[in-house]
């Protein structure tokens, strides 16, 4: 009778751990080494109730429960859609960028500019050229060499994120970036359970701006090293090196 009485209390207590269990866990750290250093792990679940909340991981476990935050269900939907979707090519994601970005904003040049001699045309004269020069075609060439890995694009501030994503019913699955571009595109995908064994160099690039876009969506607003993965900050970049061609008075 005892021990009959030991096996079904420990069958309900396996089944309150399985009811705890998470059905959706996603661990999401970011470091960034500009002039600071900013240090990121985020933690999110969903619970038994479809709830789920995002906390920092920093905080010890008995401060955690108030400061919870819950997420909208249409943004934790809009990750797992971009988690299980299937990587574009380096052309779509191209594309994707490129129809972002505001053209307009891009050639609205600086009138304070100059360079050293000074350049033999006026501000004028400098913005006719932008305005005809930057056509949409001319655009999404600009966007491709800015993510191109050939592009030599750095920016002196080594950022990382890696995301990992653990779900009832599907495998777990890990993505990471050190890109400076602007997404962090391209992601690699992490095999799970080696991921302090292995050269992410040798990994193959997933353009995936859909997890990008998705992933920032979960993290709160305001760090602003977070910021190339919003358009302003490609957008800003594009103009300058416009600005820069535009100088040259060609």
């Amino acid at each position: 009778m005892k021990s009959w009485w030991l096996a079904l209390a420990g069958l309900c207590m396996t089944a309150l751990v399985l009811a705890a269990e998470p059905s959706l866990r996603i661990d999401i750290e970011y470091r960034w080494l500009g002039w600071g250093d900013v240090q990121e792990h985020w933690h999110i679940e969903r619970d038994a109730r479809g709830v789920t909340t995002r906390v920092d991981a920093a905080l010890p476990m008995t401060r955690r429960d108030g400061q919870r935050v819950t997420l909208p269900a249409a943004a934790v939907s809009a990750f797992e859609a971009a988690i299980d979707a299937a990587p574009v090519t380096m052309a779509a994601a191209v594309d994707e960028v490129a129809r972002r970005l505001d053209r307009a904003a891009i050639t609205r040049l600086d009138p304070s500019m100059t360079r050293s001699p000074a350049p033999s045309c006026d501000f004028a004269q400098r913005q006719a050229w932008a305005r005809k020069t930057l056509t949409e075609a001319e655009l999404r060439k600009r966007v491709q060499q800015q993510l191109s890995p050939e592009s030599g694009l750095w920016t002196d501030d080594y950022p990382t994120i890696s995301v990992t994503v653990r779900r009832k019913g599907h495998p777990a699955v890990a993505f990471v970036s050190t890109s400076q571009k602007a997404l962090m595109l391209p992601w690699k995908q992490m095999p799970m359970g080696h991921s302090q064994s292995i050269n992410i160099g040798t990994l193959p690039a997933q353009w995936r701006p859909a997890l990008s876009d998705a992933m920032i969506a979960l993290l709160p607003p305001g760090e602003r090293s977070r910021a190339r993965f919003h358009p302003g900050w490609l957008q800003e970049r594009l103009r300058l090196l416009l600005e820069m061609d535009a100088l040259a008075c060609r």
